[in-house]
């Protein structure tokens, strides 16, 4: 390698760290944009939502009794006019055939289900369930009863009642049950079957004894959710399956605990391109170290306003991939973006260098935007994957700066006695 001009290099260089951390400030305005996106898919969802309805969560089921307080509790003025008496069942068992689809608002897609519910299991009534004569009702909660599609039914104690009121957020009737099963240990059946719709997930509070869940559905890719995952499971391309078994042992209070499945993807393209976006400094480190080769191996020079349009083109390409991933899948908008800057930064180099080197670099991108998208896909190994391919561009750099010297400029030559005479 010939010698270079070490001033003018390191100048060169640092105009392009001053470039790179310019960029910084158009890619920030790539990761707002990317956020205000997000924010609109996250409002139009939601107006979705509230039309069809909303993420339900099954609490319940319960047996609420109510005895009118005495006269001389109704004196103080802090109790209420009944007392009630919650029971929860002993055996609790759901079983949930969901059946998704997507519904548009604008160009962002909203997942939404419609479920077959079907939760039975039985009661156990203690003996001062006597005392509680004035009224029983069944309840079980759901969060959104606009959901509700259809009649509800309901079986219990050997009665069938068709249930047409509701409370707040929670599937509510009056029974009738037998005095004579109070205390006496027996078990009371029910079995409350109806259909709901619910936007995104489902979830469900464990108020039994013993509570089991199984859920199928016809999402490919659901994403297990809250204080426990399945004890089965399975995931194919045409739906899945889970089953979860929780106790009272395990559970803590079921209010406070919570379990179902998101009918979403894992990662939105939203994330996608956020996470593509934090790379981006590391695509220009990259191209940029290879023009800064090019120069010094092939002896072509590369401006410095040109760095800067080759900086500007990198970050383009997020724009261009946040647009695409709205219209199509992200791997498609990846290649679609990736493939339309490749293109046009390698027609800019042939420009400037105007010769085969040209298409070797457009190569290096390519290559940069494939790491780029092998890292997206890793997760788990992003950093440490990250963290070497910058040891690379290092010890690329190292071995393409090994044999840099500086130009030293000759001393001047001092005069002699006789050359000044002869003068």
């Amino acid at each position: 390698m010939e010698k270079v001009n070490l001033d003018n290099l390191i100048w060169k260089l640092a105009l392009m760290v001053l470039i790179t951390l310019l960029l910084l400030i158009p890619l920030g305005m790539i990761k707002s944009l990317i956020r205000e996106r997000q924010d609109n898919a996250d409002s139009s969802r939601a107006e979705v939502a509230r039309s069809w309805a909303l993420q339900q969560t099954l609490s319940g089921p319960e047996l609420i009794f109510y005895r009118e307080r005495t006269e001389q509790e109704k004196k103080d003025e802090k109790k209420t006019l009944h007392e009630t008496l919650s029971i929860y069942p002993e055996k609790l068992s759901y079983e949930v055939d969901a059946a998704t689809q997507d519904l548009h608002r604008a160009i962002y897609e909203v997942k939404v289900y419609t479920a077959d519910i079907v939760a039975s299991g039985t009661f156990l009534l203690p003996e001062n369930c006597r005392d509680f004569q004035l009224k029983t009702e069944f309840s079980l909660g759901l969060y959104d009863l606009r959901g509700i599609e259809g009649a509800v039914n309901l079986s219990i104690g050997g009665r069938d009642y068709s249930v047409t009121e509701g409370g707040i957020q929670a599937i509510r009737t009056e029974i009738k049950l037998d005095p004579a099963s109070f205390g006496s240990g027996r078990e009371i059946p029910f079995e409350i079957r109806f259909r709901a719709r619910g936007s995104e997930a489902i979830y469900f509070q464990p108020f039994g004894q013993v509570t089991e869940v199984t859920l199928r559905t016809d999402c490919g890719n659901p994403s297990f959710e809250g204080d426990f995952l399945p004890a089965e499971r399975e995931i194919g391309e045409d739906g899945s399956s889970a089953r979860w078994v929780v106790s009272a042992i395990n559970r803590g209070k079921p209010q406070e605990t919570k379990f179902g499945v998101k009918l979403l993807q894992g990662v939105s393209q939203y994330q996608q391109t956020t996470r593509s976006a934090k790379y981006g400094i590391l695509i220009i480190l990259l191209v940029f170290v290879a023009g800064l080769a090019v120069e010094l191996v092939g002896k072509k020079s590369i401006h410095i306003i040109q760095y800067a349009v080759i900086g500007l083109s990198l970050v383009l390409f997020y724009a261009l991939l946040l647009s695409f991933s709205e219209l199509m899948a992200f791997w498609l908008a990846y290649l679609l973006a990736a493939g339309m800057t490749t293109a046009a930064l390698t027609l800019y180099f042939r420009g400037i260098l105007k010769d085969k080197k040209a298409w070797l670099l457009g190569a290096l991108i390519a290559i940069a935007y494939v790491v780029c998208y092998i890292l997206l896909q890793m997760e788990t190994y992003a950093l440490v994957a990250g963290t070497l391919i910058l040891f690379i561009l290092l010890v690329g750099i190292m071995y393409f700066t090994r044999d840099l010297r500086p130009t030293v400029k000759p001393a001047p030559k001092e005069e002699t006695p006789i050359q000044q005479e002869n003068e």
